[in-house]
């Protein structure tokens, strides 16, 4: 039976990946439930995007893959939602385009780029998109008020830290107010674009930057032997921000709780940016907000957006 909720490249691909022999155009035509000339049309496309095919009289076969390709057809039943660019200035423009043309439904949409000219780090600074790193945005549409528009940033980072824990079986953490670290350093930032009309969002776009090759790095291979690539990354992150977005609308303590019990900073000195007093970190609220304990157990709060601790 034919998937029709998969795309004719998506299946191509399944079917010269699963086969060490070629496999005739009709043979594939028949299994996608397509006709061959377009089945011939779709592996070109496939080798313009650099993938190998090899045409024989016996059929076709896959002699080279990307084993990293993050092509909207590689996400299965997700491709309709992504947006894929070989180089933008940045997936964060690119997406603010989308969000602001296409239909407002709540359904979450991707935009990913090989390589970005001008990659927007927080508060203005540069981003560095390394070749081979993940640079993407996601489109969100949640129906919540702006004062609650960082949780939509606390689901992103506790969805990532868990992806790249489950990827690797290693410890990542979430870092006040927008980046993922291990305990060596810094390896993704989260970046958020907000529009609203009145006090209600209209969209929110999350930008994410991982740097894979550079430092600060995160090691490319787990123990045991996998790889951590953008396409691993995105597949498994996709499904875990979806889930951590619909906790985010509901305005309870969950998300917060979680987000709490990754935090790097628990019970360390930190130090908010303009001051010389240390405080302990000691959790984030509801909105947010950065809560801080100094030595006489006082406590303040520190908004995100406005408010910075130095690292």
């Amino acid at each position: 039976m034919v998937n029709k909720t998969l795309s004719t490249k998506n299946k191509i691909l399944e079917i010269l990946r699963n086969s060490n022999e070629p496999v005739s155009g009709q043979e594939i035509a028949l299994a996608t439930g397509t006709s061959r000339v377009n089945i011939w049309k779709s592996i070109q496309s496939l080798e313009n995007s650099g993938y190998e095919i090899e045409s024989t009289h016996s059929g076709y076969k896959l002699i080279k893959d990307l084993s990293d390709s993050i092509f909207p057809w590689e996400f299965g039943k997700q491709e309709n939602s992504f947006f894929h660019f070989e180089t933008v200035d940045s997936t964060m423009n690119e997406a603010k385009k989308i969000a602001e043309t296409s239909d407002s439904d709540s359904k979450i949409k991707i935009i990913t780029a090989d390589f970005q000219t001008e990659g927007k780090g927080h508060t203005g600074h540069k981003w560095d998109t390394t070749k081979g790193s993940l640079a993407c945005t996601f489109i969100t549409r949640p129906k919540i008020s702006v004062s609650y528009c960082h949780r939509i940033v606390m689901a992103a980072q506790i969805a990532l830290a868990e992806s790249l824990s489950s990827i690797s079986d290693k410890d990542f953490f979430v870092r006040w107010p927008n980046d993922i670290w291990t305990e060596k350093g810094k390896v993704a930032g989260i970046l958020d674009d907000v529009s609203s009309t009145g006090s209600i969002t209209n969209w929110i776009n999350i930008g994410i930057g991982v740097n894979l090759c550079e430092k600060p790095d995160i090691s490319k291979t787990d123990i045991a032997g996998k790889e951590i690539t953008r396409k691993k990354i995105l597949s498994v992150f996709t499904d875990r921000f979806e889930s951590e977005c619909k906790s985010a609308e509901k305005k309870d303590e969950e998300l917060c709780a979680k987000w709490n019990s990754l935090n790097f900073d628990k019970y360390r000195n930190v130090v908010p940016k303009g001051s010389s007093i240390n405080y302990e970190f000691d959790s984030i609220n509801s909105l947010g907000f950065a809560v801080l304990k100094n030595h006489d157990g006082d406590f303040i709060t520190l908004i995100p957006g406005i408010d910075r601790i130095k690292k």
